[in-house]
């Protein structure tokens, strides 16, 4: 993982007086699986004032009232049997067609278990009988007759692919949102990921059926939402909004940021890894982490459950063997690790990405410093650091790590998902939450000495790692990777 912005690309700023649409927005989890949950104690939770004087507890960690009677939710999703979808395996994974759309869907419906209690997804062969109840339908590269079928006696229908169509029939639902509603999906599922491909599902579920907090707070919180955003920013953040928005790279960050869709996060770190800036970063810090303004909550999910390896060249795993294993090739190589593949369209795609992991001078102290390039809107490569401090875990093979990241404070929980013995490979797994953005997520890097693929015996127990984690190999990016004697490796501490 390169890095996950906490900052992200939103609607809430665009009635505030001098402010176009800017990173303060929260759409829940770009990253994966969000879910509202316990979860053990994060390393700190920083301390942030709520809005009004009269609250004892930091906006920051307020936590909104769950729904215990939650409407149930079903979603039937339509496909031609075998259909091939868009998603591909990747290079190195020896598989001649890509996974069907009935693949793709069985595994979407799991994600939807781990991410939105009370709704489930079932796939229909489109040579099935139709007539069953659902609350919303889909239909993906369907035949054209089926699709047309559909429309016509589906509530809430929306067709896909090569016979895109829709219908809805829901009458409490304004028209005005109906072409909103259509026009988000289907950007959603052109940008062929899944993590956008789940956001689709739940935006329809939002807008057709019942709210779905992660995407109603993505939406614009009306008159009354900005006016409140407006007089916690300039009665608490004055100097940092004025300072940014006079300053030609802080504004160009919230302009750049204004023009990004919904749940677009490769946008959204684009704009943030262009116009990065000290000014942004305290814009940030106070209007999201010490004030919340945005009056976000999140927690670190705890679905799926992902157990870290107990054992290590055949002996029980210890906490100085677990640390050992992270900071594999440091010593060696001017890196520990170079990440191979992550699953994340936005952040796990930039070049180079080196880890470097290493204890600090300190006893009892480690850090974790990702180190990146990413690609400018000018066309520019540029290289970004980061700096995790990291603690262990209850268990060997478990650790929490804490960043402050462009202004906002991610915890984070990872593990040890599985390790080659020689340490030619290894799969770390990681959950986290920027609370103060109103984020959650899950995901995982495949890491190597070098950033190049292991030896093809090995390709099965690495599939099998990630399908521990509930990943697909056909949800991985690859990363491009090349020798680096530029990289700015250097610990921090």
């Amino acid at each position: 993982m390169a890095h996950r912005t906490a900052l992200n690309p939103g609607r809430d700023l665009a009635h505030s007086p001098g402010l176009g649409r800017s990173a303060l927005h929260n759409p829940p989890s770009p990253h994966r699986r969000p879910r509202p949950h316990r979860h053990p104690r994060p390393l700190a939770r920083p301390k942030a004032r709520a809005l009004s004087s009269s609250s004892s507890t930091p906006a920051a960690q307020q936590e909104p009232p769950q729904n215990q009677n939650q409407a149930k939710v079903r979603i039937a999703v339509v496909v031609p049997e075998q259909a091939p979808s868009h998603f591909r395996y990747p290079g190195a994974v020896s598989r001649p067609d890509p996974p069907t759309w009935t693949e793709v869907f069985q595994h979407l419906a799991s994600l939807l278990e781990w991410s939105e209690e009370g709704v489930e997804l079932a796939v229909v062969d489109e040579g099935l009988d139709l007539d069953q109840e659902a609350d919303v339908w889909l239909s993906v590269d369907a035949d054209p007759a089926v699709a047309a079928n559909l429309s016509s006696e589906k509530q809430n229908f929306l067709g896909l692919g090569g016979n895109a169509t829709t219908n809805n029939n829901n009458k409490d639902v304004p028209p005005p949102s109906l072409g909103s509603t259509e026009e988000t999906a289907r950007q959603l599922f052109a940008r062929k990921n899944a993590d956008d491909l789940l956001y689709m599902v739940l935006v329809l579920v939002n807008d057709w059926v019942r709210d779905v907090p992660r995407v109603s707070m993505a939406k614009s919180k009306g008159f009354l939402g900005s006016l409140r955003l407006a007089y916690c920013m300039l009665g608490n953040c004055s100097k940092e909004v004025l300072d940014c928005v006079r300053d030609p790279t802080c504004k160009a960050a919230l302009d750049c940021l204004q023009e990004c869709g919904l749940n677009d996060q490769v946008c959204s770190y684009q704009c943030i890894v262009s116009y990065e800036s000290p000014l942004f970063e305290s814009f940030s810090q106070c209007v999201l982490q010490r004030h919340n303004c945005m009056r976000n909550f999140a927690r670190v999910p705890d679905l799926p459950v992902v157990e870290p390896i107990s054992q290590f060249r055949g002996e029980a795993l210890t906490h100085e063997q677990a640390e050992d294993i992270l900071v594999g090739w440091l010593g060696e190589e001017r890196h520990s690790w170079k990440v191979v593949t992550g699953q994340n369209a936005a952040y796990d795609i930039f070049p180079n990405q080196h880890q470097v992991f290493y204890r600090g001078k300190r006893k009892g102290r480690f850090w974790y410093d990702p180190v990146f390039q990413a690609r400018t809107f000018d066309g520019d490569l540029v290289w970004r650091k980061r700096h995790y401090r990291v603690r262990r875990g209850k268990v060997p093979g478990t650790f929490y790590f804490s960043v402050l990241d462009n202004g906002v404070v991610s915890d984070e929980y990872w593990r040890i998902a599985d390790v080659a013995e020689d340490l030619s490979w290894a799969l770390l797994y990681y959950a986290g939450a920027a609370s103060a953005a109103g984020q959650s997520y899950t995901g995982a890097v495949f890491v190597s000495r070098d950033g190049k693929w292991p030896e093809a015996r090995e390709l099965g127990r690495v599939e099998a790692a990630h399908a521990k984690c509930g990943i697909k190999m056909w949800e991985l990016f690859e990363v491009e990777n090349y020798d680096c004697p530029d990289a700015p490796l250097d610990p921090l501490e």
